[in-house]
This record gives C-alpha cells, sequence and structure tokens, in this order.
C-alpha cells in the first residue's frame, strides 16, 4: 500500500527462554510471529484476539518500545527498524500510544500539569514555562476536563479521568499515529463509550491515525476501519470492519463473532465453542497454529502453514479452507 502511514513486513518477536546456572537459550516464545499489515493516514485499523495472542506486544514492537526480533516496520515511508536511538528520538513525537491501564501509566508523584509538560520538554517543543502550562490547559479542556484541576494527583481522578489525562498526554506532542492498547478495558461500560467517543471526535478534529488493540470485538467494530484478527502471534483475517462482521472466514474469527452478545433478546446465533485452551506460544502447533481447536481441520492443517492471501477484494485469511 504506497499511501501507507504505517507499513508493518514480517515482524517477529520472540522472547528466549533461559535455563540453567549459565542462562543458556533453551528456546524462545514465540509472541508475535510474523505479523504484516498496513494502516492509511486518518484510518483506525482494529487489532483483536484473545488474551496471549501478541496484540500489545506488536503495539510496542512497532513503537520499538521492546526491540522486535525480525521484520521491518514503515513508518511515512522510513524504516524505523534500522535507526538509531538518536534517529528515533526526532519521530517519536509522530508516535504515541494510550496504555491499557490509566492506574499505572500515570507517574503518581506527578500532578496533571506535570505530566502534560514532560513530553513537552523533552521533546523541546515549546521555548517558556507559559506556553507549556496554556498548551496543557488546552489538552485538559479538548479531552473534556476542567483546567481548575491541573494540580491535582492521579489518585484525586477516576479511572475514566485518568484515561483521558493519558489521551491528553499522547495529544501533547502533536503526534501523527496513537496506538491505544486496550484504552477501554479497564473502564466500566458507561465510560468506555465516552471514551470512546472522545477518541473519535479527536480523530476528526486533529487528523490523527489510531491503532486500536482490543478484545472485545463489539468496541472494536464502533471504532475501526478495518480489523486483522491475531491467533498465537499471528495474523489469521484482515479485512474492512464491515465486511468481517457480516462474513467471517477463518474458523477462529467466527468463533469470536458467535461470542459478541446481540442487543436483541429474540434474535439466536449459534454459539461456536472452541476446544481445549490457547497452546504456548513457547511450542506451537505444527501446521496451522489454530487446528487442535479447529472444527473445520483436515489433514493438511496439522503439517502445513496455510498460505496468507486475498479470499476476496480487500479481504485476506489465512486459511486451508480457500486454498
Amino acid at each position: 500500500m504506497t499511501d501507507a502511514l504505517l507499513s508493518v513486513n514480517d515482524l517477529k518477536m520472540h522472547f528466549p527462554i533461559r535455563k540453567g546456572v549459565l542462562r543458556r537459550t533453551v528456546g524462545y516464545v514465540r509472541a508475535v510471529d510474523g505479523v504484516s499489515f498496513d494502516v492509511k493516514a486518518g484510518e483506525t485499523f482494529g487489532l483483536v484476539g484473545e488474551s496471549g495472542c501478541g496484540k500489545t506486544t506488536t503495539g510496542r514492537s512497532i513503537l520499538r518500545l521492546i526491540e522486535p526480533s525480525a521484520g521491518q516496520v514503515f513508518f511515512n515511508g522510513k524504516n524505523i527498524t534500522q535507526m538509531s536511538s538518536t534517529e528515533m528520538r526526532k519521530i517519536r513525537s509522530d508516535m504515541q500510544i494510550v496504555f491499557q491501564d490509566p492506574y499505572g501509566s500515570l507517574n503518581p508523584r506527578y500532578t496533571v500539569q506535570q505530566t502534560l509538560e514532560e513530553p513537552m520538554i523533552i521533546h523541546k517543543l515549546y521555548k517558556s514555562a507559559a506556553e507549556r502550562k496554556k498548551r496543557a490547559m488546552e489538552l485538559l479542556e479538548v479531552v473534556g476536563l476542567s483546567t481548575s484541576r491541573m494540580n491535582r494527583y492521579p489518585h484525586e481522578f477516576s479511572g475514566g479521568q485518568r484515561q483521558r489525562i493519558g489521551i491528553a498526554r499522547a495529544l501533547a506532542v502533536n503526534p501523527k499515529l496513537i496506538i491505544a492498547d486496550e484504552p477501554v478495558s479497564a473502564l466500566d461500560v458507561s465510560v468506555q463509550s465516552q471514551v470512546l467517543n472522545l477518541l473519535d471526535d479527536l480523530q476528526k478534529e486533529f487528523h490523527l491515525t489510531y491503532v486500536f488493540i482490543a478484545h472485545d470485538l463489539s468496541v472494536v467494530k464502533h471504532i475501526s476501519n478495518r480489523v486483522g484478527v491475531m491467533y498465537l502471534g499471528k495474523m489469521v483475517e484482515l479485512a474492512e470492519s464491515d465486511r468481517l462482521y457480516e462474513k467471517p472466514l477463518h474458523p477462529y474469527t467466527q468463533a469470536l463473532l458467535s461470542a459478541v452478545p446481540i442487543p436483541n433478546p429474540e434474535a439466536k446465533r449459534e454459539r461456536i465453542i472452541l476446544q481445549g485452551d490457547l497452546p504456548s506460544p513457547a511450542n506451537p502447533p505444527s501446521g496451522c497454529y489454530f487446528h487442535p481447536r479447529c472444527q473445520s481441520c483436515m489433514d493438511i492443517c496439522k503439517t502445513t502453514a496455510p498460505e496468507w492471501k486475498e479470499i476476496e477484494p480487500g479481504h485476506f485469511a489465512a486459511c486451508h479452507l480457500y486454498n
């Protein structure tokens, strides 16, 4: 995709398993195992899957908060995986993250004003303290918080308010891309909708691009343009949001969508129950990683990994059912 703001090619993150007195490497945890996708400017790309599938590790590897084992990440046409720490520092302001835990991601010793001004100081965006304070006040108003609470500490705010502060902090350096790592999963349902609507409004106002990581498929449908489904470190399906929900191709995606609650109590949906547990990424199954839990498993699935291919225009999947 030539007009992609973010392009991820065969990204891998393998954590070594070390044992013994000499801490020899005896294996690897394949947290991310060859993930590829593109995100266009102004788009919201949803990344979904059950806990442990590698969503968060993918997001952090893209930003190089952890160094990927292999693969390439292009941002604005530049390969950031080959950049030095000095070169990365120059583009950090264009790429920000909103963390999952609004309780653990804010420094308890910093007031809200200090929290919002710190990235401005690091990136040298404003010359004077007065300019930084003015910008911090603007950010609080943008995310719907009163400027009279600038001198308060994180413990004086609710979870939803803390997440708004986290979003304001990400906006402080005028980013182009924000990776939202399950930003509403720790919040009450009533607060989730407020934060999602805020993210939607901010995207329109500041022309932001999101990679939205979540395990709640109904949340992802609400906010995403396209959705990628991950299973055990691999991407198994990718399509436009509406298309994915109307016609999921991969058996894993079908099982996930069958578990989404339907608002209409009279409507019925066949529930697909997955057998067994999620395999260990340190010892993944042979062939297709999903085959031990798949109702449509064939002999080829047990020995040969499926090819990632475009099944329909714009709709990709890795499944032997479509080979």
